[in-house]
């Protein structure tokens, strides 16, 4: 299986249906093979009975529910691990990403050949509200606190090897909102990325758990880059996955240059 589509799911009942037909669209346009795991964090609605329903009439459709609410980052670590694609996307369900842009992601990153690629939320047609503001503020402290130049530092839009979205999982702290923070993991852990700009609409229906919680959110997000400037910046990082690998399989070390006469003839 090439990707499988990682989705956190929080009283997205309204959501879900489209969310579900729209991924299988995308599989079947990209001529990609597939799974859209769909992850129950808790919810309080009807969430579950809908994922179970979609998942009985659409093969690609994988459910996996927590009993009660962990936080996005938790969501993650459940759809990883149950994930068999040999690559990952997490997506939100509100559908203010656009999963059509999945394919735009794996298209640059079969030509950039990178560890990650992250899709940017475009300004274009967005709404100008107090979060956007909050979400440049944040970006800006982001990039300052870690040495970083990112466009969209917070956007959790990424492509990834699995064992790629394991590694940057494996956080130590304890956070409020480590999603927030897996940019700066990757950058943390020596990853290469490239970005990718994409459309980020207003949300089609239901409420987001910030809605009337902004400045309770931002309060929690300045501690949060505490701990994180304490782990990614002065803790000594585990080696990465990449590593890893490349110290138990050494790459095979070019020729020596043919002689200057040979280099001159060709």
């Amino acid at each position: 299986m090439l990707i499988s589509v990682i989705v956190p799911c929080f009283n997205e009942e309204s959501n879900v249906p489209e969310l579900v037909s729209r991924v299988g669209d995308v599989f079947s346009v990209g001529k990609v093979e597939g799974e859209l795991v769909l992850v129950d964090d808790g919810s309080s609605d009807r969430t579950w009975e809908v994922i179970e329903a979609e998942a009985r009439k659409n093969p690609f459709v994988v459910g996996k529910r927590h009993p009660e609410n962990r936080g996005i980052a938790a969501a993650w670590k459940s759809g990883v691990a149950t994930a068999r694609g040999r690559l990952v996307s997490i997506l939100d369900a509100d559908l203010q990403y656009q999963p059509e842009d999945i394919l735009r992601l794996r298209r640059e990153m079969e030509v950039s050949n990178v560890d990650i690629v992250q899709g940017w939320r475009s300004p274009v047609g967005r709404d100008k509200g107090p979060r956007y503001y909050y979400s440049r503020g944040l970006n800006t402290m982001l990039n300052g606190a870690f040495g970083m130049r990112l466009k969209d530092n917070k956007s959790g839009f990424i492509l990834c090897a699995r064992e790629v979205l394991e590694d940057l999982l494996s956080y130590r702290g304890n956070y409020y909102y480590w999603q927030s923070f897996i940019m700066v993991a990757a950058h943390a852990k020596g990853y290469t990325c490239k970005e990718v700009e994409t459309l980020f609409e207003n949300r089609r229906a239901g409420k987001s758990f910030l809605d009337n919680a902004a400045l309770k959110a931002v309060a929690r997000s300045f501690v949060d880059i505490g701990k994180a400037v304490v782990e990614y910046r002065f803790k000594p990082q585990s080696p990465s996955t990449l590593r890893t690998f490349l110290d138990r399989e050494r790459p095979l070390v070019r020729d020596a240059p043919a002689p200057l006469l040979r280099r001159l003839h060709w």
